[in-house]
């Protein structure tokens, strides 16, 4: 996998104005096949509890979620160590190195009958700062009746609202303050992005977004890997990923759990 994605600067822009950006046909088809494969092996694997997480009954009603798959899965580390990825990540952040938070598999399975609640991420993750984001990362041609991604523009100047429960009926945009509202001039009016296979979306933690549920009669296979920019500190809070760390509040998410990758750029000299 090579390190080159064409991204302009007018897509940065976009990204940094609305929180959210669309990049169509970003894997090869040999890389989709790949990838496809590495997940389809995984998924017949018998994973434990830190990498499981679908032994709740109610998020089964939502989706099947397989975490930190590159560590059990030389293909899924192959997907996820994606220099490609990671780099446009870097120059959608503007940032100096780019580091991995985890990823994870989101399987909508057909008929799925409930739909993703509306949230934003960072709440949940253990993070002092702001600036994580996303990659969801299409295996499968994804569309509204099959539960595609749907973001709220400029949804991420908000900041960081309270952390709702993901598995209850919880409207997040009560959680939004009327005043700020008018004053970033939001338009609640959700932004669907249907897609082709090895397309992907990025979106900041901190921005709204949603999934329908899957109405089709065929799996929706998502890949999402989260990265982070470099110096993002541990807020004490709990977290599957860095529970058995035994971290203290304040310190750096670096390490083999956390690697980097998306270096700095080599200045060129003269």
């Amino acid at each position: 996998m090579t390190a080159t994605y064409s991204l302009s600067e007018e897509q940065v822009r976009f990204y940094q104005e609305n929180g959210y950006l669309q990049l169509l046909n970003v894997l090869t088809a040999d890389e989709l096949m790949q990838a496809r494969q590495a997940l389809d092996e995984v998924l017949e694997q018998q994973l434990d509890a830190r990498h499981d997480r679908s032994e709740d009954a109610e998020y089964r009603k939502i989706f099947v979620q397989k975490v930190n798959l590159w560590q059990v899965s030389a293909g899924m580390r192959r997907y996820v160590f994606n220099t490609r990825l990671a780099e446009i990540a870097r120059q959608l952040t503007r940032a100096n190195t780019i580091r991995l938070w985890h990823d994870h598999a989101l399987i909508k399975m057909p008929g799925d009958s409930k739909a993703s609640s509306w949230h934003q991420d960072i709440p949940y993750w253990p993070m002092q700062e702001d600036g994580a984001l996303s990659c969801w990362m299409a295996l499968d041609d994804v569309y509204v009746e099959n539960g595609c991604m749907a973001f709220i523009p400029k949804s991420h100047k908000l900041g960081r609202l309270e952390p709702i429960n993901l598995k209850a009926p919880q409207d997040l945009f009560k959680l939004v303050p009327d005043e700020q509202a008018r004053t970033l001039n939001l338009d609640f009016t959700p932004r669907f992005q249907p897609m082709p296979a090895g397309s992907c979306t990025f979106h900041d933690g901190r921005t709204f977004h949603y999934a329908g549920p899957n109405q089709s009669s065929k799996p929706r296979r998502a890949i999402i890997t989260i990265y982070m920019p470099d110096e993002i500190h541990y807020n004490g809070n709990p977290h599957i990923v860095t529970d058995d760390l035994q971290l203290t509040p304040g310190a750096t998410l670096i390490g083999e759990r956390f690697p980097i990758l998306a270096p700095k750029p080599m200045v060129a000299t003269a």
